[in-house]
């Protein structure tokens, strides 16, 4: 789901910036309709193939964390989008890798903060019996 995801982002990207190449350009006809298609497809398949690879790099990450830790929650969740985004930037560089790091580390924490406020609220919700 995250390459589809991933493909149409980048899709309406390549539309946008398309248009705006196009236009600065002065291309109409079929020129235009090409050069619309060539970014949609460079930018629908660059996208998704980012986000495909997130996706797994983060699948790995937590599955071997559920088996090295023989547990399954929200500490796995941080340390696999920490992970994942150290070794998906670890090619360019010391700076960007630990940028990288650091938007996982983001990215993980917001998500298991939505979801304990979501198990906060379905707690406090319960009907109470005397």
């Amino acid at each position: 789901s995250s390459v589809m995801i991933g493909g149409g982002i980048g899709g309406l990207a390549g539309v946008y910036n398309g248009f705006k190449a196009t236009n600065a350009l002065n291309q109409t006809g079929k020129l235009r309709r090409t050069q619309l298609i060539n970014h949609i497809m460079k930018q629908g398949s660059g996208t998704a193939n980012t986000l495909g690879t997130l996706a797994v790099l983060y699948s790995a990450c937590g599955v071997l964390l559920q088996y090295a830790r023989d547990q399954d929650d929200n500490v796995n969740t941080i340390i696999a989008g920490s992970a994942t985004g150290l070794l998906y930037k670890s090619t360019a560089g010391l700076r960007k890798c630990a940028l990288g790091g650091a938007i996982g580390l983001g990215i993980s924490s917001l998500y298991c903060l939505y979801l304990l406020s979501q198990e906060n609220n379905n707690t406090n919700s319960s009907p109470k019996f005397l």
